[in-house]
């Protein structure tokens, strides 16, 4: 169960676009091992602070909210040589408590593909998903994901990243995150509890501006991860080879 905070510098073309933000995200991870390979549903719930939006007069103002819902539903294995390979899909819920910021309906196809080192335990993988939102008409598209590095280093650190990006297919907009980032497991308290901490830095390319960086977006996110090490009660399930 990991939990993120984010916090965001935003500018654009749009009149009062530089602004700054801050969001919480609680990601949990539920899988469930069949015979035929392990389902994941990996929800996720966000609360967002100063989340900038245009007006209908074409000014940037700010909402706070509890946010939209998102929902990975993915079947998959990990394979005895190191390959993860998934997929489902990808469903956005409209819970948003403003309606400035409250999303349409959206699903559509997911595909997780990675590779976990069985020999220094490194992982590196992609997530990507094309969803069609309803029931705007015509059907706005996205294509979004995440891409994932973690390298293991000495003493339990990792240069390790997790950043999302999307492009809309309606208004053309990109936001593709270069990600940095530093993890370490920490033991605490007297029942040993490890616990992950990290921070990552990302910048996106092109900057927010333009047709294709959009009239306001993030210039920069700063992320904090804190993510307790759960042993899972069951084993994954493994494709024999």
């Amino acid at each position: 169960m990991i939990s993120l905070l984010d916090i965001k510098s935003h500018n654009g073309t749009a009149p009062g676009a530089q602004r700054a933000s801050f969001g919480y995200t609680f990601q949990p991870a539920f899988p469930f091992p069949t015979k035929l390979g392990n389902v994941i549903l990996r929800p996720n719930i966000s609360f967002q602070f100063g989340e900038p939006y245009v007006d209908g007069a074409g000014n940037v103002e700010t909402a706070s909210q509890f946010g939209n819902i998102a929902l990975d539903s993915l079947w998959g294995t990990t394979l005895d040589n190191g390959l993860m390979v998934m997929g489902g899909f990808s469903t956005i819920f409209p819970t948003g408590s403003n309606p400035n910021l409250r999303a349409d309906w959206a699903i559509g196809p997911e595909v997780v593909a990675g590779y976990a080192s069985p020999k220094n335990g490194n992982v590196y993988g992609t997530i990507v998903a094309y969803t069609w939102s309803l029931p705007t008409r015509p059907r706005a598209q996205t294509l979004a994901g995440q891409y994932f590095y973690a390298i293991n280093l000495k003493d339990q650190w990792q240069i390790a990243a997790a950043p999302t990006w999307s492009y809309s297919l309606e208004t053309k907009t990109v936001r593709v995150p270069v990600a940095v980032g530093f993890r370490r497991v920490v033991v605490l308290g007297k029942k040993r509890q490890p616990v992950q901490f990290g921070a990552e830095l990302w910048a996106y390319m092109p900057p927010p501006g333009g047709s294709r960086g959009g009239v306001v977006g993030p210039e920069w996110t700063l992320r904090i991860r804190i993510a307790p090490v759960i042993p899972i009660p069951w084993k994954y399930v493994k494709n024999k080879q």
